[in-house]
């Protein structure tokens, strides 16, 4: 780089050279012309006017940028447009990562980077995703990058790079020490957030998983459906951890959003009935189908032991619009069984077994078949079930 801009030096004084000398020999004049109007001058009036003016110009520009960098209000503005900026192009980042562009993501996050006000995110980030890929040169010319910013971001750096090399080298104890004194002073460094919620969910810390997700989520380092996949884990994790006669107060500190996603919405239940409270268990997942159908869910409905016959005839509604469900046959066929209504417990299990039910469904339809004393066809089912085992 140093070699070209001598060369380019070099170029522009020898070109001044012969410039000068030609208009030692010859110095001519200049005519110009601008909507009828002409000015004809000496070649050295034209050169000492157009030098006089760039000077003016450059003194003009230094004059501006002193101006508007001691004006606090216009600094702001333009900081804060370069952050908008930065954010902008941080969320592009984050759907082209989403949608499997990893390259436009890395492009996208060093441009944000450059007018971000704390780059170092971005570069990590980058670096991260090179990593991901297999572009190792490209990772470490990223964190090249990040290392000759400000001493202040370098310290952060390096003080993460030193956490995170002490996790690897299963020095977990010193590794979670150096990220939360790093947090201490740098609450909003993101990496270092991650890899704690990562460490939490492997000792079960979920309320500490939490509190570092909270923070996480403001700052658009990950992409959204990794953030709702934490938040899910996490969830599952406090509501599985807490004492079930507890579960209202945890349940009322989960969020809106979450509390509709199955997963979590299962998990709820499953805690009502080791409270014992089934009444509301099958009041909140028939409320969940009728909102949202969801085959796992109403398979859950079917095994809670309410009201047999009001959860029959919640069942069978569901039928007029999902007649072909397997799930739901299964559930409807498991209802029938517990009111002891044999025959019609085997036409909807046989029914959920043609349509793909599993493995489960099958080993209590070969029992009903045994039961009724239909030895051949349960013997049939329980040696296919057998092979499907073993071909597992």
């Amino acid at each position: 780089m140093i070699v070209i801009r001598v060369v380019v030096v070099l170029v522009i004084a020898l070109l001044a050279a012969l410039l000068g000398t030609w208009i030692a020999d010859d110095a001519g004049y200049v005519v110009i012309g601008f909507q009828g109007w002409e000015i004809a001058t000496t070649v050295w009036a034209a050169v000492t006017a157009v030098l006089v003016l760039s000077l003016a110009v450059y003194f003009l520009v230094r004059l501006l940028n002193l101006v508007l960098l001691r004006n606090t209000k216009i600094a702001d503005w333009f900081s804060a447009k370069r952050s908008l900026s930065s954010q902008r192009q941080t969320l592009l980042a984050l759907e082209a990562e989403t949608n499997g562009n990893t390259i436009e993501a890395i492009r996208l996050l060093v441009a944000a980077g450059q007018q971000s006000p704390n780059p170092i995110l971005h570069f990590l980030r980058a670096s991260e995703l090179a990593e991901r890929i297999g572009a190792t040169e490209k990772a470490v010319e990223l964190r090249s990058n990040a290392a000759k910013l400000g001493d202040g971001e370098l310290l952060v750096f390096r003080r993460l790079n030193d956490a995170l090399e002490l996790l690897k080298e299963q020095d977990r104890r010193g590794g979670l020490r150096a990220l939360r004194r790093l947090l201490e002073d740098h609450p909003n460094c993101a990496p270092a957030l991650l890899a704690l919620i990562r460490n939490c969910h492997e000792i079960g810390d979920w309320i500490g998983a939490l509190e570092y997700l909270n923070v996480l989520s403001r700052l658009s380092f990950v992409a959204d459906e990794e953030i709702y996949e934490l938040y899910i884990t996490s969830w599952i994790g406090r509501i599985r951890q807490v004492d079930p006669l507890k579960i209202a107060n945890v349940w009322h500190a989960v969020p809106r959003k979450l509390k509709q996603d199955p997963a979590i919405l299962g998990e709820y239940v499953d805690a009502l009935r080791a409270k014992g409270d089934i009444t509301k268990a099958v009041h909140e997942l028939e409320r969940a189908v009728n909102r949202r159908w969801n085959s796992q869910l109403v398979i859950q409905f079917g095994k809670l032991e309410g009201d047999a016959e009001k959860q029959l005839k919640t069942a069978e509604g569901w039928m007029v619009e999902h007649r072909d469900d397997a799930a739901l046959h299964l559930t409807v066929g498991r209802l029938h069984l517990r009111l002891q209504h044999t025959e019609d417990a085997r036409r909807h299990i046989e029914r959920g077994v043609s349509l793909g039910g599993d493995v489960g469904a099958k080993f209590e339809l070969a029992e009903l078949y045994a039961e009724s004393g239909d030895i051949q066809r349960a013997r049939e089912l329980f040696s296919s079930i057998d092979q499907e085992l073993a071909g597992d």
